[in-house]
């Protein structure tokens, strides 16, 4: 066991490696509720990077978190290949239409210079800005695209998913685009300071796409970005599983990723499975439990993650989703009081 208190970067990566850590990291995606608390309006999280960069700083402190998030834009990527992106007063931005309406669209598509195009450059600055707040002891968890979420938004779910059965060549190539513009965005934010990639991959879960679907068309792209991001040098890939994945998870495991973080799993049956391989995150519900429910759910569910997945470590205390922009502040300070009380190693209850 450690002799000392660990930064929350070793506690983190720790983890990662399957060391055992001095207590439980607690992470949360907390985009929403960071500008929520700051005061500030999602359009103003695009146009001022202080303010944002102070909204994740100030999470930091007041529950003392082990990582601060980037803005997490999901469609920036698919915005620098030329789609448009509606980013709304206060809410998530997104891609209203889709920009490929025919195959022979494809040469639409521009090629991505993260340092030039889009909100890319934005993004980037955000990411500088955090890694100067924080410094060397805290991870900063930086969003990166797969390339199939790319593909999906470009091209529209609906097409995208026909085109592996009417043109699954269109729908490779179509991959092969994407990857290049996802790889050389992910490569940029580990270069302005990313420590660790997060990810996530919606439209890929078991209520989207079939398995054998999921293997040829997503897994391999997503083990290759991946692999070739850790290669450049980030220290670690997190992936967030929207959805039902019981089917694909070992799919998932295999895809150079060192954390999954899940929604709705059995922890402990998740780590008898898979944690020889990675580390998983999560399981507070974000919406039932710290949206909706009272300061004693909070802990009660808290501590019943830990019992399940705090146990021979590579475990990461957190919702199973993002928290949302209007819990209660008591409710998240009461999950964090849990963790400080219960997560240290060896675990005393």
């Amino acid at each position: 066991m450690p002799e000392r208190e660990m930064s929350s970067m070793e506690r983190v990566l720790a983890v990662c490696r399957g060391e055992m850590p001095d207590r439980v990291p607690f992470v949360l995606t907390s985009r929403e509720f960071g500008i929520k608390c700051h005061g500030m309006k999602f359009s103003q999280a695009y146009r001022d990077p202080d303010a944002y960069v102070a909204s994740q700083v100030g999470l930091l402190e007041r529950f003392g978190l082990d990582g601060v998030y980037d803005i997490w834009c999901t469609p920036a990527v698919d915005e620098a290949m030329g789609a448009h992106m509606l980013i709304p007063e206060d809410d998530s931005p997104s891609v209203p239409d889709p920009f490929l309406e025919r195959p022979e669209d494809l040469n639409k598509l521009q090629p991505v210079d993260p340092q030039k195009d889009g909100r890319l450059p934005y993004l980037l600055e955000v990411v500088r800005k955090l890694k100067r707040a924080v410094g060397t002891d805290v991870p900063v968890i930086a969003w990166a695209s797969p390339p199939f979420r790319t593909a999906c938004m470009l091209r529209g779910m609906v097409n995208f998913y026909q085109d592996f059965h009417r043109r699954p060549e269109f729908a490779k190539e179509l991959l092969e685009v994407s990857y290049a513009a996802c790889v050389a965005y992910g490569k940029a934010l580990v270069d302005a300071g990313a420590d660790i990639i997060c990810t996530s991959n919606p439209v890929a879960n078991m209520d989207c796409i079939s398995r054998k679907a999921y293997a040829e068309f997503s897994h391999p792209y997503s083990k290759r970005m991946w692999g070739e991001l850790k290669e450049h040098g980030a220290k670690a890939v997190l992936f967030h599983t929207c959805g039902r994945w019981l089917d694909r998870y070992d799919l998932v495991c295999d895809e150079n990723i060192d954390v999954v973080h899940c929604d709705k799993i059995e922890l402990a049956e998740f780590k008898a499975k898979y944690t020889e391989r990675v580390a998983v995150m999560g399981n507070v519900r974000s919406v039932m439990t710290l949206l909706h429910g009272a300061e004693e759910d909070v802990r009660r569910e808290t501590l019943e993650c830990l019992r399940q997945g705090a146990p021979f470590g590579r475990y990461i205390a957190s919702a199973d989703c993002a928290v949302p922009r209007d819990t209660p502040p008591a409710n998240v300070q009461a999950m964090a009081g849990v963790v400080k009380q219960y997560g240290k190693y060896p675990l005393q209850w």
